[in-house]
């Protein structure tokens, strides 16, 4: 009789694992299938550039994208770890994927400043068979200006992303049902710059009448037209842009998972934006007319020694700066 239940159980306990070994196979088989497997001539058998994420979505996509560009200009194997909001939010390559512990123990490279082009933060000294990881925020277009259109393709949104975003536009612009119909996102932060730490580091807060004056400019160009704002959900700052952002031609979005935000963002004909590298991103990959606000650091302060002299590190080029 014992022998009997050994068997039953050596049994049961194979065919739970044949078992288990299905429903693994096939979750990694979702994975591959989510991840589509673009390939960008990049890589050699050594020397890998880790990316360092830190910060928020937009800031991940700086740090992804300078990071690809620089190992581009360098010859190197971009090299990433999981450990990024990214991968739920892009059809990102995975083949650049590697374990956390491999970029802990890369070699450090650093900038000299976050918001501009720095020649260094590049053509760092290279050791051979050492691999690097860039603890940077690297928020400059130049970083990746030469692979800009690899840059965009790998920066899709999933689809179920692309779907929630369209539903979302579809469904407040339904009360301007034009063909015609211009649409304008106006992305605001407040929020955290308004706290005192960041007001003593230098951030300036985008007016109310800079917003007028952003308006203005696409309200004379246009017609018909509609503002779709994002900005925090907090009850102060919907306060504060209710009041200094008005008009039966603005509509303002509800609360979103900020990857849905920057999608529709994307998908929308021109932007606004205040402060900030989601409103950044947001507009990048919109592609249509851009107005920032250009009085986003004080004089003197530390937050302004963080750009370049001009600040054309930063803002892309062809951008129209108001204050």
């Amino acid at each position: 009789c014992s022998a009997v239940m050994r068997r039953i159980m050596k049994t049961d306990f194979l065919l739970f694992a044949l078992f288990l070994s299905v429903i693994t196979n096939a979750v990694f088989f979702y994975i591959y299938l989510r991840r589509p497997h673009v390939f960008y001539p990049v890589q050699t058998e050594e020397n890998r550039l880790c990316v360092y994420f830190r910060g928020g979505l937009g800031n991940h996509m700086f740090q992804y994208a300078s990071t690809y560009g620089i190992a581009r200009a360098r010859n190197m194997t971009v090299g990433i770890t999981p450990a990024s909001e990214l991968f739920n939010t892009f059809n990102i390559s995975s083949q650049f994927l590697m374990g956390k512990q491999f970029c802990d123990t890369a070699e450090k490279v650093v900038e000299r400043k976050p918001c501009a082009y720095d020649k260094g933060s590049v053509h760092f000294i290279r050791k051979e068979k050492v691999n690097y990881i860039h603890k940077s925020y690297l928020q400059s277009w130049k970083y990746f200006e030469d692979v800009e259109d690899e840059v965009r393709e790998q920066f899709v949104f999933m689809g179920d992303v692309q779907d929630k975003a369209h539903e979302l536009i579809k469904s407040l612009t339904k009360p301007f049902a034009s063909k015609n119909l211009t649409i304008i996102a106006v992305h605001i932060r407040r929020g955290d710059y308004k706290n005192e730490r960041n007001v003593k580091y230098g951030y300036n807060l985008a007016t109310g009448e800079y917003l007028s004056r952003a308006f203005k400019y696409f309200r004379d160009r246009y017609d018909p037209i509609v503002f779709i704002v994002f900005t925090n959900p907090n009850v102060e700052d919907l306060k504060w842009c209710k009041y200094h952002v008005n008009g039966s031609d603005v509509v303002f979005a509800p609360e979103n998972p900020r990857e849905v935000d920057m999608c529709a963002i994307s998908m929308c004909n021109h932007t606004i934006m205040t402060v900030g590298s989601f409103g950044w991103w947001g507009s990048f990959l919109a592609k249509g007319t851009t107005i920032y606000f250009s009085d986003v650091a004080q004089n003197n302060s530390n937050l302004r020694k963080d750009f370049s002299f001009d600040m054309s590190d930063y803002f892309y080029p062809g951008w129209i700066g108001l204050r």
